[in-house]
């Protein structure tokens, strides 16, 4: 593979970001919009080995490729921009300023997949910022009120983000003596050059405290700019670290120590801050937030045991690779649910939502369990005294993700955003397809790369008890809160109510049973009467059946008497008689009931 076939990758979301400002050319660019992030989707599917090619033309030189990490990366975040894609054409086919979204969305495209593909400083710093800087247009696209403010906050993060990324990358190339980011990777960094890359990228990553400007970006950009903002840009701050900062090489326990300390308290001052929003998506953004907690606890062990970052190498870009696909499904959601214009619609969309969302709050067997069960393994190989504490952070996570989603749920119910005029299944297909894409992750990683897929096929499924006490604990607010809203009396009242429906509509069933029978016996003479006058039972025929028993009956007694004639007696003359001697009282009355019969 050539080094024009890995800038024509980078290179056609640009080229069909500047086709776009030909409006005759329009209608069919923006059909093609999904497929500007297929060439890098295709590379990553099908080149294995590693690869760098260098090009001597460019300035300083250029330096592009790919390794294990880089094309797992290029992987999951062309899945996502694919997807988003696909979303977009249709979300902004009204939007009177569609073009300029398009070309922006088409440059932040260009240089996410740019500086996966970099392995230089100045190439990747070059598309680091193009990426940046393209994304504050997909901010503040509606010129609302608050998509300025959330704009000028990002734009102030990304101007000194990239000040001081600047500043730590010229410091590793001097220190390390190249561009190469391999040689700044294997170089022992000053801990000021380790620092200045630790803030520049973790501004991206969005780690407490660097986090302000996401939330409320995440909630002022149109839907298919927060799946990408939150799943794959976000990430680029994660590559940089695995890219340029000496991980697994030297140990840095200051820093590794402040890392892990901001990702445990980013993990749950998120959950604090998110359920007191009002808009479901910045409630995502703020679990985003959250879950850039967990990754940061692993590079924080890192950094402080060297020895243990081989196994949390792994477990970490699968977290990522999960949290771009859950995050991105989430963020498509949104926008699927709220262009549902019927209720079985939005149900059905609610229940898609649901497989995500369980995804990331980590249901057992799923990528977020096997992700932090496979954290927790990789962390027992680092410090002895940061491991329970890290091991019950990554147990309780489970339950500030799931609280901040049943909070973005509540309010997605309640309040879903604002959608343009778009076809409900064209909404509906792409996020599906990354929903399921997510649910199956566990299953797609060890096609992807079977080594790197290892120590998390290994872990344990997980536990079910965070999420199902996250899931009680959100119940149980909801219910306090509509409470405390209504009044204690009148939520007392709701709960009885059903029980005193239930139990007037069965006396109103038995009421109605009781009239039922009584109007069958009230009917049943006239019934009665009706059929006799049918089958013709009047006196009549009483009569005739009286008349018909006499007759059996006489007709009885004749057969009677004819039976019980003796068949052997001989009549002779009453003088030849001479009386028979009989032994028996039994004979005696036998011969005078014979002799009365004849008298007679």
């Amino acid at each position: 593979m050539t080094l024009a076939t890995l800038l024509f990758v980078v290179g056609w979301p640009m080229l069909i970001a500047f086709a776009l400002l030909w409006e005759q050319a329009r209608p069919i660019l923006w059909r093609m919009l999904p497929l500007a992030a297929a060439p890098a989707l295709i590379v990553g599917l099908m080149l294995r080995e590693p690869l760098t090619v260098e090009g001597d033309w460019f300035v300083l030189g250029l330096t592009m490729g790919l390794d294990d990490v880089s094309r797992l990366f290029l992987i999951f975040t062309a899945t996502l921009w694919i997807a988003a894609s696909s979303v977009a054409r249709h979300w902004m086919r009204d939007d009177p300023r569609a073009t300029g979204f398009g070309v922006l969305f088409l440059m932040a495209m260009s240089g996410n997949l740019g500086l996966i593909l970099s392995k230089d400083a100045m190439a990747f710093y070059g598309a680091f910022a193009l990426m940046s800087f393209a994304s504050y247009g997909l901010v503040v696209h509606t010129r609302e009120a608050g998509a300025k403010s959330a704009a000028r906050l990002y734009i102030g993060f990304v101007v000194i983000g990239e000040l001081i990324l600047f500043s730590g990358l010229v410091l590793a190339a001097t220190q390390s003596g190249s561009i190469l980011l391999a040689d700044m990777r294997a170089a022992d960094l000053s801990g000021l050059a380790v620092a200045l890359l630790l803030v520049g990228f973790g501004i991206k990553l969005g780690v407490m405290p660097l986090h302000f400007w996401l939330p409320p970006a995440h909630g002022a950009a149109p839907v298919p700019a927060s799946a990408v903002l939150s799943g794959a840009m976000i990430k680029a701050g994660l590559f940089g670290i695995l890219s340029a900062v000496p991980l697994g090489a030297v140990a840095y326990a200051d820093h590794g120590t402040i890392v892990m300390a901001a990702g445990m308290v980013t993990i749950f001052a998120a959950l604090l801050l998110g359920v007191q929003q009002t808009s479901a998506k910045t409630v995502l953004g703020f679990s985003s937030v959250s879950q850039m907690g967990i990754i940061a606890l692993g590079l924080g062990a890192g950094l402080m045991v060297p020895e243990a970052w081989p196994a949390i190498t792994p477990v970490v870009i699968f977290l990522a690779a999960h949290h771009a696909l859950a995050k991105g499904a989430l963020f498509l959601g949104v926008g699927a649910y709220a262009a549902q214009t019927g209720r079985l619609g939005r149900a059905m969309m609610g229940a898609a939502l649901l497989l995500p969302a369980l995804v990331l709050a980590g249901l057992p067997l799923s990528s977020g369990a096997l992700g932090k069960e496979a954290l927790k393994d990789a962390l027992a190989l680092g410090s002895e005294i940061w491991l329970p504490w890290l091991t019950l952070a990554l147990t309780l996570s489970g339950i500030a993700t799931t609280l901040l989603l049943a909070r973005a749920a509540a309010l997605l119910i309640l309040a879903p955003p604002k959608v343009p005029p778009a076809r409900p299944e064209a909404l509906a297909l792409p996020f599906l397809t990354l929903a399921g894409a997510a649910v199956a992750l566990p299953i797609l990683w060890p096609v992807l790369d079977a080594a790197l897929a290892a120590p998390v096929l290994a872990a344990s499924t997980g536990a079910l008890w965070p999420v199902a006490l996250g899931i009680a604990v959100a119940l149980a607010t909801a219910i306090t809160a509509h409470a405390q809203k209504i009044g204690p009396e009148q939520f007392l009242a709701g709960l009885i109510a059903p029980f005193q429906t239930l139990s007037a509509q069965a006396n109103t069933l038995w009421a109605t049973k009781r009239r039922a029978a009584r109007r069958v016996g009230n009917s049943m003479p006239r019934l009665l009467e009706s059929h006799a006058s049918r089958w013709r039972l009047g006196q009549t025929a009483i009569a005739t059946l009286i008349a018909a028993v006499l007759i059996v009956e006489g007709l009885s007694v004749q057969r009677t008497t004819e039976d019980k004639t003796p068949a052997v007696l001989r009549i002779t003359p009453a003088e030849e008689l001479d009386g028979p001697e009989f032994e028996t009282d039994r004979e005696i009355e036998d011969t005078e009931g014979v002799e009365d019969a004849f008298s007679e």
